[in-house]
């Protein structure tokens, strides 16, 4: 979903799909990486998984409002990619810094 002043999209709480990607075997530097990254507004929890393997996977979930309409792949690749790119390579820089 559109998550309001955000250019990325959430995963909202309640009955839905989304696509994505289930990894696996993240170590711990990974994870702490993540759970750095991810806005106070956010809830790690189960979510079922669909074929081709059903099983449950963490995810992010979005507990702040959202805008109820879809978020648009294409429209996010053309208007706003490359500035988002752009922050998170800062914010990841800043991050190693101070875990050094």
């Amino acid at each position: 979903m559109r998550l309001p002043q955000r250019v990325y999209p959430g995963l909202v709480p309640g009955q839905g799909e989304a696509q994505g990607k289930v990894f696996t075997d993240l170590t711990e530097a990974e994870w702490a990486t993540l759970d750095a990254f991810e806005d106070h507004a956010y809830t790690l929890a189960a979510v079922q998984v669909r074929p081709p393997v059903e099983t449950n996977a963490l995810a992010y979930i979005w507990q702040g409002e959202h805008v109820g309409q879809p978020w648009s792949t294409t429209d996010f690749g053309r208007e706003e990619l490359a500035d988002y790119l752009n922050r998170c390579r800062s914010w990841r820089r800043r991050y190693e810094e101070r875990r050094s």
